[in-house]
Parts: C-alpha cells; structure tokens; sequence
C-alpha cells in the first residue's frame, strides 16, 4: 500500500530530527580544539627560543674572548714587570721604555676588566632570557599535547556518533515513499545555513516551528493535517505535521 502524503511527512520529520542529530555532532568536532592554534604558538615560541639561545652563545663567546684577552694582557704585564726587577735591563733608556709599556700594561688591563665584566653581565642577562624562552616553550608543548589528547578523545566520540547514526539514518531516509519529495528535502539542506533544516512541524500557532513566522492560516491547517505540501513563506521549509 503506498503512504499518504501526511505519513511520508511525518517520515521526512523523522528524517529531519537524525539528520539535525549528525549536523549537531559535526558542528560540535568542527568547533572542538583541535590543537592546531596551540601548535602555531609552539612553533613560534621554538624558533624565538632558538633564536635567544644563539644570541645567549654569542655572548658567552664575546665573555670568554673578553676573559681571554685579559688573560693575555695579564701575562704580558707580569713578564714585563719580572724584566723590570729581575736587572736584565739595565740602560736608562730601556728602562724608561719598559716603565712605559707597563703604564700602557696596566691601562689595558683596567680596560680589558671592564669588558669583561661587562661580557659577563651581557651574557648572564643573556642565558636567563633563553632559559626563561625555553620554559614557555616547555609549558606551550605540553599544553598543546594536552589539547590534542582531548581533541583526540572527542573526534572518537563523535565518530562512534556518526557510526551510530547511519543506520538510523538509512532506516528514516527509506520511510519516505515519496523520492521526489526526499529529492526536495536534500536540496532544501544543501541550501540552508541553520543547521540543515529543511523541513519542521507547524505547531497551533500556525507558526513555522523553524523560523517561528506564523503562517496564513489556510495554508498553516493543512500543513498540520499534511492534506497538500507546504512551504513557510518567510524560510521556504517544507511544512510538516507533528503528529
């Protein structure tokens, strides 16, 4: 026996009550984090990191090639101040030269030590910019895994969701005899952008149960007896009886 009208609406309904089901669980994993923002911030927090971390190197080199040249200089004053004492120099004028090159000595070495600890405040301040940079790296890694371990967990969910749906589904989509009406219903979804609804109950009110416009109340009563297909003149969904 082939259904009426009114049973093939009542089945579209049906229809439409699963598929808002689906279109509410994909709405839902569209909107989970998926950890891709955290992922971003990662990276970026990585490369500034490296990038303080060279610059943390580059400074403990400039300290070590300033603590070396003071090495250096250090050296070169306490062999010459051992010459100048030991009385392997005797002329006046030797003499007065290697006073001299122990003045200018001891200027560089008072020279050098200020750079040196300036190189160490540098490198210092340096190395605790890095680290600090490395932790925040640290912490962003660790909450982007646990964004994306909980993202994890609800696209399964949501999946079983799906899975669990399509025989529902299919069973509902079989309901309705009437292929060109289910043909109508397809394209109505593929059109509207609030959820997918392509079809809703018209209540009492005579209002759409979509968009909540009332209707004229010829058209809203035979709707509800599912006598001719309806459509809501403000939504253009097809209106349907709800019992």
């Amino acid at each position: 026996m082939s259904k009426s009208l009114r049973d093939d609406l009542l089945s579209l309904l049906a229809l439409q009550v699963v598929d808002s089901q689906i279109d509410k669980a994909r709405a839902t994993l569209a909107a989970t984090d998926n950890g891709a923002a955290a992922l971003g911030l990662y990276n970026t927090k990585k490369k500034e990191a490296e990038v303080l971390r060279a610059a943390a190197t580059k400074a403990q080199t400039n300290q070590k090639d300033a603590e070396l040249k003071l090495e250096t200089i250090e050296t070169k004053r306490k062999h010459e101040e051992k010459r100048l004492y030991s009385g392997s120099v005797t002329g006046s004028r030797d003499l007065e030269n290697l006073q001299k090159e122990l003045e200018m000595l001891v200027r560089q070495k008072d020279g050098a030590e200020e750079v040196v600890l300036l190189a160490m405040d540098a490198a210092a301040e340096a190395v605790a910019i890095a680290e600090n940079a490395e932790k925040e790296q640290l912490l962003q890694a660790s909450r982007f895994k646990k964004t994306r371990a909980s993202y994890e967990v609800r696209h399964k969910e949501l999946t079983a969701e799906f899975e669990g749906l399509k025989t529902p589904r299919a069973a509902a989509e079989r309901e309705v005899s009437d292929k060109s009406l289910l043909a109508r219903y397809e394209a109505l979804r593929g059109k509207k952008n609030g959820g997918g609804v392509a079809c809703s109950g018209i209540g009492e009110d005579d209002a759409c149960g979509a968009c909540h416009t009332r209707v004229n109340s010829q058209s809203a009563s035979a709707a509800r007896r599912g006598e001719a297909l309806v459509f809501c003149e403000h939504c253009a969904r097809i209106l349907t009886p709800l019992a």
